[in-house]
């Protein structure tokens, strides 16, 4: 299985994809945009037993965690892959690439990671998405479109 690691952030993702040893396989930098959803799914499709692993799932990760969530997702702590990091690279050097690889080497080796569970309500879960970074913003449903996903 793939371990798909994902480092959010307010304009952008960067995925990462582990095969079963760690080894990195493929990294992609996402602009936040109406296509993100649909590029990152496009990109994963190469892999068809996968398994997603998004820093911070409940806070600036949500969005994409809720679209993914009809997949394998967990929801990896900011601690657990800052840790991850510090024992894989023997150092603090921080990069895009190596905190979504730590999020998925996180995901490799903690088995009991909490799953992403999709909200309830559709309507109510595209509003999370759409207000995944600004939860304090209102959003006007005739305009939101997150990520990409189909309304």
């Amino acid at each position: 299985m793939i371990t798909i690691g994902i480092d959010p952030h307010k304009s952008s993702l960067t995925a990462v994809a582990l095969d079963q040893t760690g080894r990195t396989l493929a990294t992609r930098q996402i602009a936040i945009n109406t296509a993100a959803y649909t590029t990152l799914t496009g990109w994963t499709a190469r892999w068809p037993e996968r398994r997603f692993a998004v820093e911070g799932a409940a806070g600036l990760g949500r969005g994409i965690a809720q679209l993914l969530a009809d997949e394998d997702v967990v929801d990896v702590p900011a601690t657990l892959a800052a840790r991850a990091r510090l024992l894989d690279t023997g150092g603090t050097r921080k990069t895009d690439a190596a905190d979504a690889a730590s999020v998925a080497h996180a995901a490799m080796r903690h088995k009991k990671l909490r799953p992403v569970v999709a909200l309830r309500m559709p309507r109510l879960r595209r509003h999370a998405v759409a207000c995944c970074s600004h939860a304090s913003a209102p959003a006007r449903a005739d305009s939101i479109r997150p990520w990409g996903a189909p309304l």
